[in-house]
C-alpha cells in the first residue's frame, strides 16, 4: 500500500525540500519528514511532487511513500501521528492510501505555483512571504507573463541541477490577478525546472518596472541573449497545487 500526503510548510524554516546529508543545511522538508517516519516504523524514501528551494513555501505539496503492513488501512491514524510530531513545522492537510503504486512526482499531470507581489513595502513580519515591487505596471507584467505560455525549451530560464537531458516544459497558463493589496502571478505547467518560476518572475518584474522590454524574454527563450540571470526572491513563491488524473 502507498500513502499520498498533502502538506503545507513555511519555506523560511527549511533549507529547501530535498534531503541533504550536509549537517550545515538542515532541516529540509523531506529530511524532517523521513526522520519522523523512521520513528514510527516507516523507513521508505519519500518522493515529492515538486522541488522547492530554500525559502519557497508550499500550501499543497504532495509526497508519497510505501507503507509497511502495520500502517496499512490507517490513514486517519497516520495523519494524526504525523500532525502530532511535525506541527507547527508542517501542516498535514490530507492523507490518502492506495492499494496500487502511487508516485507523487511521476503520476502528477501538472504543478501550480503562485507568486505574491506587494506594491507597498511589507513589514518585517510580512517580508519572508511576498516580494516588494514599488514600480509595478500590471499590464506590462500581464503581457510579459503571456510570453511564457506554450511548449518551450526553458534551459535559459533554469539553474544548474535541472534535468538537462529534457529542459522542454509545457506552460499551460500564466495569469496575473489582484487579491486585496497584492498582485499574484499564477503559473501552471506539466513540470518546472530548478528556479524556473523565480527566473520567469524576475523577467516579469523587470519588464513591469520598465527596465526591460518584452522581446528580451523571447530572445532568452530562443537562446539569442540571456538577460535575466538572477532569480526573484524565494519568499514570494508558493507551490499551491499538484494535479493528478481523476
Amino acid at each position: 500500500m502507498w500513502a499520498k500526503v498533502t502538506l503545507a510548510y513555511d519555506g523560511s524554516r527549511f533549507f529547501g525540500s530535498q534531503s541533504l546529508t550536509d549537517p550545515r543545511f538542515q532541516p529540509t522538508v523531506l529530511g524532517k519528514l523521513e526522520e519522523v517516519l523512521n520513528c514510527i516504523g516507516i523507513k521508505e524514501r519519500v518522493q515529492a511532487a515538486g522541488r522547492t528551494d530554500r525559502g519557497v513555501h508550499a500550501t499543497a505539496q504532495v509526497v508519497s511513500f510505501a507503507l509497511p503492513p502495520h500502517w496499512q488501512g490507517s490513514a486517519l491514524r497516520l495523519q494524526e501521528e504525523l500532525t502530532r510530531q511535525l506541527w507547527p513545522l508542517m501542516d498535514i492537510r490530507r492523507v490518502e492510501l492506495f492499494a496500487t503504486p502511487f508516485h507523487a512526482r511521476y503520476d502528477a499531470r501538472s504543478r501550480v505555483y503562485r507568486y505574491l507581489i506587494s506594491p507597498t513595502k511589507p513589514s518585517s513580519f510580512q517580508a519572508p512571504y511576498m516580494a516588494w515591487a514599488p514600480d509595478f505596471d500590471p499590464e506590462a507584467a500581464r503581457e510579459a507573463a503571456r510570453l511564457f505560455i506554450g511548449r518551450h525549451d526553458f534551459i535559459h530560464f533554469s539553474k544548474r541541477g535541472s534535468d538537462e537531458n529534457n529542459t522542454v516544459r509545457h506552460l499551460k497558463s500564466a495569469t496575473l490577478y489582484r487579491h486585496r493589496s497584492l498582485h499574484i502571478v499564477r503559473f501552471e505547467a506539466n513540470a518546472f525546472l530548478r528556479s524556473q518560476v523565480r527566473l520567469m518572475i524576475a523577467a516579469i518584474l523587470t519588464v513591469a518596472a520598465g527596465k526591460a522590454q518584452p522581446h528580451e524574454i523571447l530572445r532568452q527563450l530562443h537562446g539569442d541573449r540571456v538577460r535575466f540571470r538572477i532569480p526573484a526572491p524565494a519568499g514570494g513563491l508558493y507551490l499551491c497545487g499538484v494535479r493528478y488524473r481523476s
